[in-house]
């Protein structure tokens, strides 16, 4: 036992000599585990979600996502909303102030949703303000304006396109990087419908309705940011004209944000830190003064740091022994089933802080979250697989069948072992207030050799099944990444399943994650590994992706009625009514169509003690907002 224990103090001493190292700060009330370093702090280019969570800390939109997954007040403190949907006033909180002091104006807003708008600081999620009235030309535009400079001989194709008249494209070319940049802001205020009306009011004029806009408008990308710090950082190309940005914006002494911290620290690979803002207009309510994100990249390591009280919260548990440790959890909640079972959500870590510690094989700080996410497998429901010969996939029965004769049960319980719920819905049940997604397919095996009978294939003497002209079913291929033992084990868990409960042949096909993107792209599948987690908190988010134009429909699926449907509740503007419409395109395509066979929603894997921190949601959502995490000592 010594021989264990005398490493594990060791590695633990380290970790808190790592986490303090060179910086005679206390530590933070509140320390997290990061995985991975931050990639930029820069709210218009982030797109990963520990960047994102990190923005909370220092940014602040004008809307924010409340606990129960709604929409709330941030830095707006209300906002007018016009009969028809696409106009939208916000106005703004009296006396917001950055971390350095300086007033927060609706211009400071303005000049962050460009930023994310141009096409020169290639934002990954610029296409959440297209839906601007003007955004899409202006951004069309711009890019134009870009080749023109850096193609001069090229004048005379953007002309024919109609991208420019002819004196507009000389004048683009006759002039220097200044004066073009010059340009493209007249030209931004002339298009887009975004207007500073005065330092407390924003304007904002949309193509058309979106229902989901104020969500969008409480995504971290929408934040501010401090135009004197970003002007110096900038500089304009000579030759092309584009924004060339110094990245050390982003950097601890140079970044002021508007948000409940301001960033005090960020060593590379090693730590970021942040501390109260003072100037943060409800900073009286921020229960921690100070959090600590430290980059351990190892998972054991990370849960190494926690056991030895170094660490408050591990966000992502990705231990191989995770099912383990999950397993001891539910010993622990079987112990007090009786008060667990009358415990809502919002109470459930407050109620398990209150109970007897766990005993040996128990425990009470990990926690599995439903997640706004759904993990899936593709159908390709093309006439022809890409090799020309006829896809039995085709037919909607074929596709029942399959999902009838998944015994989803199983898989959480003993291929991933992580319990998730099950779903036969794409959109996780309880994440949109107001959204009750369909039942979806049971696990019916009788049932679905009965579609697949009904679809023409039938056994013959010698078990074989095959359709009227008696060809055999083809082998049903499975393609997944091998990038994750799950998707393997799920493979293999569907291929025996189809075998044993369809008598159809099925085989996996494993590839490197590049080249099953390439495959799954191209439509050269049958059935392949998918998922999908939400960006915004509409059905639409999920429901999207089987539009028969969307450019992440893999699988083929082209239903008018579907389509159509679709395109009524965008029409409408009553929230229940147009609810009820996405309900029942839902339902055709989990308990009809079956372009995709739904599996579970996934969960995300936390560990923390639920006596100690505060502060968190267990939302599907999952918007953790660093103003309400707090640690009891």
């Amino acid at each position: 036992m010594l021989k264990i224990i005398v490493p594990i103090l060791v590695l633990a001493s380290l970790i808190a000599v790592v986490v303090s190292l060179d910086d005679e700060r206390p530590r933070a009330d509140v320390v997290l585990v990061h995985g991975t370093d931050l990639f930029t702090l820069d709210p218009q280019r982030m797109s990963y979600l520990h960047d994102l969570r990190a923005s909370r800390a220092i940014y602040e939109p004008l809307a924010t996502i409340l606990p129960d997954g709604s929409v709330g007040p941030a830095a707006a403190e209300s906002w007018d909303v016009s009969a028809d949907a696409s106009r939208y006033v916000f106005h703004l909180r009296p006396g917001l102030r950055f971390s350095n002091g300086d007033p927060v104006t609706a211009e400071d807003f303005k000049y962050a949703w460009r930023r994310a708008i141009l096409p020169d600081t290639a934002a990954t999620y610029s296409s959440l303000f297209l839906g601007i009235a003007g955004a899409r030309d202006f951004f069309n535009w711009r890019s134009d304006l870009l080749a023109l400079r850096a193609a001069p001989d090229r004048r005379d194709e953007f002309i024919d396109a109609g991208s420019f008249p002819p004196e507009e494209a000389d004048a683009i070319l006759a002039e220097d990087g200044e004066a073009s940049f010059q340009r493209t802001l007249d030209r931004f205020d002339e298009m887009v419908g975004l207007d500073a009306v005065d330092p407390r009011t924003l304007e904002v004029e949309l193509e058309g309705p979106i229902p989901y806009f104020l969500d969008l408008v409480a995504f971290g990308t929408f934040s501010p940011v401090h135009r004197p710090t970003l002007e110096a950082a900038t500089t304009i190309d000579a030759v092309t004209g584009r924004i060339e940005e110094d990245r050390g914006w982003t950097k601890p002494g140079r970044l002021i944000g508007n948000g409940p911290f301001e960033l005090a620290r960020w060593r590379f690979q090693r730590d970021c830190r942040f501390e109260k803002n003072p100037f943060y207009w409800n900073a009286e309510s921020i229960p921690a003064e100070s959090i600590e994100a430290v980059v351990i990249q190892d998972p054991n390591t990370a849960i190494l740091a926690f056991e030895a009280g170094e660490v408050d919260w591990i966000p992502d548990v990705r231990a191989e022994y995770r099912a383990d440790m999950i397993a001891e959890r539910l010993a622990y909640e079987d112990r007090f089933e009786a008060i667990l079972a009358e415990t809502g959500d919002a109470d459930l870590d407050r109620t398990l802080g209150s109970l007897p510690p766990p005993d040996a094989g128990e425990r009470r700080n990990i926690h599995t979250v439903d997640a706004f996410g759904t993990d899936f497998f593709h159908v390709n429901c093309r006439e022809r697989l890409t090799n020309g010969t006829p896809n039995p996939l085709v037919d909607p029965r074929v596709r029942r069948a399959l999902a009838l004769c998944i015994d989803k049960d199983a898989l959480v319980e003993r291929v991933t072992r992580l319990n998730e719920t099950t779903s036969g819905a794409f959109v996780p049940e309880g994440s949109i207030p107001g959204y009750q997604p369909p039942e979806g397919l049971p696990f019916d095996p009788d049932r679905g050799r009965a579609e697949l009978e009904a679809a023409g294939w039938r056994r013959d003497d010698a078990g074989v099944r095959r359709n009227a002209d008696g060809d055999p079913f083809p082998t049903l291929d499975i393609l997944f990444s091998t990038g994750s033992p799950r998707y393997k084990d799920l493979s293999l868990a569907l291929r025996d399943m189809w075998r044993r409960e369809l008598q159809i042949p099925a085989e996996i096909s494993g590839r490197p994650g590049n080249e099953y993107r390439a495959q799954l792209e191209m439509g050269n599948f049958m059935v392949a590994r998918g998922g999908w987690y939400g960006d915004y908190g509409d059905p639409t988010t999920f429901l999207d992706l089987n539009h028969s134009e969307d450019g992440n429909n893999h699988r083929g699926y082209a239903s008018p009625r579907y389509d159509e449907l679709l395109a009524t509740a965008a029409a409408t503007l009553d929230p229940d009514a147009r609810f009820r419409i996405l309900e029942e395109a839902e339902r055709i395509l989990v308990e009809e169509d079956l372009p995709i066979l739904p599996l579970c929603t996934y969960v995300t894997v936390y560990m923390y003690e639920p006596d100690r921190l505060r502060g968190l949601t267990r939302h599907p959502r999952l918007d953790q907002h660093p103003a309400r995490w707090s640690v009891r000592r």
